[in-house]
């Protein structure tokens, strides 16, 4: 009974670990915006880290384009929409993680209603489009795809390749607008 209780405890402490660090990551992302804004001095590690943190940050995600556009007009095309969507795709990854441990906790809770098993049947049979679509468009919101992506058992490989194919056509499209500059 006792190790059943610590696992129960450990199950809904994990998610609210990752969460505060997400947000202490977009605190600190607020507070040393100016490390952040001369960061892009870096070159593409620059790049890679605006669009790292950017990413990891839940619902408070800076405008990383700007770094790929100002990229764009310095580097080639490729290698600056390669970091930049390598450093969103591992950012995202976070809400990721957050959706998949607590997975277990809303699966069981939510099993027997019929929007979840709709909810869950619909991203199986459709979620890698979703979450293409989701993750080119740019939108502030695409971390609540990222948790859902978790909480609905997606694969993380699978997660990481489309999020990262779909952040690369993105934003190489941006750093071409960065060549206009």
């Amino acid at each position: 009974m006792e190790l059943k209780k610590i696992k129960s405890n450990s199950n809904k402490i994990v998610p609210a670990v990752i969460f505060v660090l997400s947000i202490l990551s977009s605190i600190a992302f607020f507070i040393f915006r100016d490390f952040f804004k001369e960061s892009i001095s870096l070159g593409l590690l620059g790049i890679f880290i605006i669009n790292f943190v950017s990413n990891a940050s839940f619902f408070i995600s800076a405008p990383s384009f700007f770094a790929v556009i100002a990229g764009g007009a310095i580097y080639p095309l490729f290698f600056v929409a390669l970091v930049a969507s390598l450093g969103a795709s591992l950012g995202d990854m976070l809400s990721f993680i957050v959706g998949s441990s607590g997975r277990r906790l809303l699966s069981n809770k939510f099993n027997k209603k019929i929007w979840y098993n709709v909810l869950v049947h619909f991203f199986k049979k459709h979620g890698s489009w979703v979450l293409f679509i989701a993750a080119f468009v740019p939108n502030p919101i695409f971390d609540s795809f990222g948790i859902l992506a978790g909480v609905l058992g997606f694969s993380p490989i699978k997660y990481f390749i489309i999020v990262f194919i779909a952040r690369f056509f993105k934003y190489l499209i941006f750093a071409k607008i960065g060549t206009y500059f």
